[in-house]
């Protein structure tokens, strides 16, 4: 589908063109806005071009309808990474990736860059933000590519930018090799800077502590690293909405699984094709997912008001998550209780543990909050406060504190584009999904029907029946 949507614009490909410094790139000359073919009846597959000034294409970007769909549901959170190259030219491969109500990989839109300059990341995101309505991500994670960070302060600068916490890591291992060889404590002190502290202090003091300790108080490194400190450590990051994430890993994971499908070789229009492929795998997982869903509830642990209702509502991975807190919880205790109705400060601590958690209560609003930032940065309730909530016997956990899109119902509705149409995924796709989910239920009948013969011969009777049954749906619909 890619190949012929792109194909017509791209027959040049990257294999001829010529080296044009990115400062000469024009802008809106370039942001050639073009929807799928209509006589093809897929809409809404989004695509723009940017030509260099020798009118060679210099950046693709593409979204199907799905990625639009996906990034209105679930474009809270995105993680965006260029390590990938295609071609024999190196042409950065930038996917726009998230997390869906399962919490597996959603791809949101896909780059092919000339560079990894300011102006193409720039143009990259100006481009996605066309197509998506001017929808702005809460949180969007990358690497610490100073022209990328220039171009995301630039176009999403309402966005938190957060510094993927494993490549900060390989950074200071890089930096500071010898140093991780002469201590053994030097790593998980700098692991826990980035991401064990609450409260700023506490984490100002471990860093300036750290740095003493190695004699590192004037390093350049050191000094540049702190003055990003609000992208990496999660004394800052936990306040902001990130579904848990910390790092880029989920690019990396794609980009791992992109080099079964696309070889280093093709050209363009076979890493289309190719793509594609990828992208249907990848998407199937979460029909498999839904399937399970719809036919297994998660086992309880405790058959209880609370997680009876949250089984009912969340998905299976954010129950198993959400259940493992209400676990923790029963292991906590309450240490003081600061009395102010409507609100309650309280202190609370895992039993025979010293540490402190600060959880406050409004019983008239039925709010709550703890200092661990969880419901924030996660976007369900932690041990904390569900231990709080369990004094005040409340059983069901509060609407507010049930994040829509960690839900079974997160996809009901319906998205519109920027010109206020449905959008609607690509027939072929839902054709073939349905193909997928009805081809495994035939082989698991078949399966079982097979360790008998009687059972084998029933079945194979049955399905010429069925098969002359399903025609009658299509000779109905040639006569109307």
């Amino acid at each position: 589908m890619y190949a012929s949507y792109i194909g017509f614009s791209i027959r040049k490909s990257w294999a001829n063109k010529n080296k044009v410094d990115g400062t000469t790139l024009l802008s809106r000359k370039f942001c050639c806005f073009k929807e799928g073919f209509k006589k093809q009846t897929i809409h809404h597959f989004f695509y723009l071009l940017q030509y260099d000034a020798e009118g060679q294409i210099a950046n693709i970007f593409w979204a199907d309808p799905k990625m639009v769909i996906d990034y209105a549901l679930f474009g809270d959170v995105v993680c965006f990474d260029t390590t990938y190259r295609i071609n024999n030219v190196n042409c950065p491969c930038g996917p726009i990736i998230g997390v869906n109500h399962h919490k597996e990989t959603v791809v949101f839109g896909v780059a092919l860059l000339y560079d990894e300059t300011t102006a193409s990341f720039k143009w990259l995101f100006t481009a996605f933000l066309e197509v998506m309505k001017g929808k702005k991500p809460i949180t969007i994670f990358t690497d610490q590519d100073a022209a990328m960070a220039k171009a995301i302060a630039k176009v999403f600068p309402e966005t938190y930018h957060r510094i993927c916490s494993w490549h900060l890591f390989q950074n200071a291992l890089k930096h500071y090799g010898h140093i991780f060889k002469g201590s053994n404590k030097f790593g998980a002190e700098f692991k826990s800077c980035m991401h064990d502290f609450e409260y700023e202090e506490d984490f100002i003091h471990s860093w300036n502590s750290l740095l003493e300790k190695q004699k590192l108080q004037d390093n350049k490194w050191c000094l540049d690293t702190f003055q990003e400190r609000r992208k990496w450590t999660m004394v800052y990051g936990r306040h902001t909405f990130s579904a848990g994430i910390r790092s880029t890993q989920l690019c990396e994971c794609f980009n791992s699984r992109m080099k079964c499908y696309v070889k280093p070789r093709f050209n363009v229009l076979e890493f289309f094709t190719r793509f594609e492929k990828l992208l249907d795998d990848v998407r199937y997982q979460e029909l498999e997912s839904n399937y399970e869903m719809s036919q297994l509830k998660p086992a309880l642990k405790m058959n209880v008001p609370i997680l009876r209702n949250a089984r009912d509502i969340y998905t299976s991975k954010i129950f198993d998550l959400f259940q493992q807190e209400y676990e923790k919880s029963l292991g906590i205790v309450v240490k003081t209780c600061i009395e102010s109705p409507p609100l309650y400060k309280y202190k609370v601590c895992v039993y025979e543990l010293q540490r402190e958690h600060k959880v406050t209560f409004d019983s008239k609003s039925k709010r709550i909050g703890c200092c661990c930032m969880s419901f924030e940065f996660v976007g369900y309730l932690c041990s904390h406060a569900l231990k709080v909530l369990d004094i005040w016997n409340i059983k069901i956990v509060p609407s507010q504190y049930m994040l829509n899109r960690w839900t079974k119902h997160a996809r009901e509705g319906c998205v519109v584009d920027y010109k206020g149409r449905i959008v609607k995924e690509d027939p072929r796709q839902v054709v073939s999904n349905r193909s997928k989910d009805l081809s495994r239920n035939a082989v698991t009948v078949a399966s079982r029907a097979a360790e008998s013969e009687d059972a084998s011969i029933f079945f194979a009777r049955k399905m010429v029946e069925l098969s002359l049954e399903v025609e009658k749906f299509f000779t109905k619909a040639d006569k109307n």
